[in-house]
């Protein structure tokens, strides 16, 4: 009778966590590539605000018709704070080392990937004659990792 209980795999569980801690610093750097050069030069709200300086940023900050240079300013602040400012101090820190450092996941990873037994399945599948040893036999890993 089985217990019921589920062990991960933890070479799979590495490479996730360390594929996670990628996203937000890759989510930030696609928000400021759509954003351009606006978040980190973006006039404040007291200039929008100016009676002589705010004209010329509704003029020259306009987008798309229809879209309020204020409502346009804050998103741009929005982004500002998630991937530079005070806001991105935390997440950004917290994703990278919140599953352990990504150095400690590459070396599990590395420890676990079982690469002689992967280039000697290349060499057999490519038809390469090998120094006559075959690559150990994983079938009880490979039945835990893939079983249905």
């Amino acid at each position: 009778m089985k217990s019921g209980v589920y062990l991960n795999d933890d070479m799979l569980a590495q490479v996730c966590k360390h594929n996670v801690t990628r996203f937000p610093y890759e989510i930030g750097r696609l928000a400021q590539d759509v954003a351009g050069g606006l978040v980190v030069t973006l006039p404040s709200e007291k200039d929008l605000r100016n009676p002589e300086t705010g004209p010329l940023l509704k003029k020259y900050l306009a987008g798309r018709k229809g879209v309020d240079v204020e409502n346009r300013m804050r998103i741009l602040r929005l982004i500002e704070n998630m991937t530079l400012g005070r806001n991105a101090v935390g997440y950004l820190t917290e994703s990278m080392h919140g599953a352990g450092s990504p150095q400690a996941q590459r070396i599990q990873i590395q420890r676990q990937m079982q690469l002689g037994y992967k280039k000697g399945l290349a060499r057999k599948l490519a038809g390469i004659p090998g120094d006559g040893e075959d690559p150990p036999e994983n079938s009880e890993y490979f039945e835990r990792v893939f079983k249905c």
